[in-house]
């Protein structure tokens, strides 16, 4: 055996051999990228949709237990925090339910899945292995814990009859919650129009008209219960958005001033305060 050399380092010394398939080089060697996976821009979009939706959910999980052990102590803050998440999850699925090629393409993505159902995040978080209860419960009903809780104390001015009261409670709390987070969700809308410096007749006039409408829908009711006893709510500051306005609808072409702005952002965030205090 001394008479045989080694091979040299860098052959071969496999004995198996390896013959190129005859298929479809094209198809098959060739380096897997974007293209190869999302088949069109309407894939692209409804894939960049369920990442936002994920973000969102695993934020709201994420708040909801800082709020719930007390990291979270401002109640302001995790309401108007809450409610901007709850919002963007909305409009995402708003623009799922208007558009039926998306709906059919995102059936094919998640089996089972329908935005028109409320279940939606939950089998989202279970097709991707998302465990997070609390926000998905927290975007099955459409509103902060803080708003859900005051909804007890407030309800809509659609009120049910006496003999029907007991059977629709659970209804009437849901829907003046949702009317809570509306009139929540108008304050931040005004507030955050202004820091956009947004100063015109047609951009302030509508928000704010929204607020005061949203504002005259909710009622409180006394320990009597008497549906008839029922009062709109009143607060310090809320004389004042009705000045703004009258001063909006006054404004013609015109711009408000920066002083007004000033004023105008402070006098909100005063009455935004206030209301939650009155509800307390």
């Amino acid at each position: 055996m001394s008479g045989i050399n080694p091979p040299p380092s860098y052959a071969p010394t496999s004995t198996s051999s390896y013959t190129p398939s005859n298929a479809n080089h094209i198809k098959y060697h060739k380096e897997i990228d974007k293209s190869a996976v999302i088949k069109s821009p309407l894939h692209k979009n409804i894939y960049d949709s369920l990442a936002e939706i994920y973000s969102i959910i695993t934020v709201m999980e994420m708040i909801e237990k800082s709020f719930l052990k007390d990291y979270i102590t401002d109640k302001d803050k995790y309401t108007s925090t809450s409610l901007r998440l709850i919002n963007q999850y909305q409009i995402i699925i708003k623009g799922f339910q208007e558009d039926q090629s998306k709906k059919t393409i995102l059936a094919d993505i998640i089996p089972g899945a329908s935005v028109d159902n409320d279940d939606f995040p939950e089998i989202l978080g279970n097709t991707y292995n998302l465990h997070a209860p609390l926000a998905i419960k927290r975007l099955q009903t459409g509103i902060p814990v803080t708003i859900e809780h005051l909804g007890t104390q407030v309800e809509s001015s659609s009120h049910p009859t006496h003999d029907n009261r007991n059977a629709n409670t659970s209804t009437n709390t849901k829907a003046s919650g949702r009317l809570v987070a509306e009139v929540t969700g108008n304050f931040i809308t005004c507030m955050d129009a202004l820091k956009l410096n947004y100063k015109t007749k047609d951009q302030l006039h509508p928000l704010l008209s929204d607020l005061v409408v949203s504002l005259n829908d909710l009622v409180t009711m006394n320990d009597s219960n008497d549906e008839n006893n029922g009062k709109t709510i009143e607060f310090p500051g809320k004389s004042k958005l009705i000045s703004w306005l009258i001063k909006l609808n006054n404004l013609e072409d015109q711009e408000l001033a920066q002083s007004d702005i000033d004023t105008f952002l402070n006098d909100l965030d005063l009455a935004y305060k206030n209301f939650y205090t009155s509800l307390e």
